[in-house]
């Protein structure tokens, strides 16, 4: 399908973002969702509007670039997906980049607000496509992440969790201080292939102190465990949902292509950016 007019046609389906702004926050009691329509009304000037038009623009012509648009074959589609999806060619779905464009800045305005409020914004991304995206942004805005195995029970048995984490920085604290100078060789390299396990799954937490609060999702299929975890404790989900995946029960639904690095990284980059900004209005504060 010729990209002019996917991009055209998305131009068209745009949604005035102040319609769709909602913030979902959630704490241990109760998930709370705060609609800041007049809020937004209120603080953003007709150049801040235009401005805001002009990056949504910007971003669909990006979003068409890198292959968003692009979804799976028509036979492995999901009908929960209908509402997001624009054609088929070929056997294949094109996602609405109109609505991928407003659910995206939504989800950044709501990431924005989340890092202002210090709260504790998991990455997750663990296929070969997301991997490496996910932890080069996450590193960029010192945010905490899991891009190789999601440990069964990482949310809903934190305790677990938090006890291994706490073994491997008392492994790492010891060997930077000396503590096993005196050790035989055999023993040094079992401590050390100890710390080289834990770091694989949970270096990207290390610094984590308490349950995550907001979790986001690269890869709705791969991490559906990080996904059902989510929900059961309440968490905010953020998620890129392909063509195949159920948008049911995401708070924040991107629609758009979880297969493609440059899809992924150009959605990534997008909302680490959002939560750089967050942050920095924090420290102001």
């Amino acid at each position: 399908m010729n990209l002019k007019i996917i991009f055209n046609a998305s131009i068209k389906a745009l949604l005035p973002t102040s319609k769709l702004l909602e913030y979902k926050s959630c704490n241990k009691e109760k998930r709370m969702s705060t609609t800041v329509e007049n809020e937004v009304k209120a603080e953003m000037s007709q150049e801040e509007n235009q401005a805001r038009a002009d990056e949504a623009k910007k971003l669909l012509r990006d979003l068409v670039e890198a292959g968003v648009h692009l979804g799976h074959p028509t036979k492995e589609w999901n009908p929960r997906m209908q509402d997001y999806i624009f054609a088929s060619k070929d056997g294949i779905h094109v996602i609405n980049l109109g609505k991928t464009v407003t659910n995206l800045m939504l989800s950044a305005e709501f990431l924005k607000k989340q890092a202002r409020l210090n709260r504790n914004i998991l990455f997750v991304g663990t296929s070969k496509h997301s991997s490496s995206v996910v932890k080069e942004q996450a590193d960029r805005a010192n945010l905490f992440y899991i891009n190789q195995r999601w440990l069964g029970g990482l949310i809903t048995n934190f305790d677990t969790i938090r006890a291994r984490l706490n073994k491997l920085r008392e492994f790492e604290n010891t060997k930077e201080t000396g503590g096993y100078k005196n050790y035989g060789k055999k023993e040094v390299a079992r401590i050390n292939r100890q710390i080289n396990k834990l770091n694989k799954s949970l270096g990207g937490l290390k610094k984590m102190r308490g349950k995550p609060e907001v979790i986001v999702v690269f890869d709705q299929k791969k991490d559906a465990i990080a996904i059902t975890e989510s929900k059961k404790v309440g968490c905010a989900l953020v998620a890129i949902t392909d063509t195949n995946c159920d948008p049911t029960g995401i708070d924040f639904v991107i629609p758009g292509n979880d297969d493609s690095m440059r899809s992924i990284e150009l959605i990534a980059k997008y909302l680490t950016d959002a939560i750089l900004a967050g942050q920095a209005t924090a420290k102001r504060r």
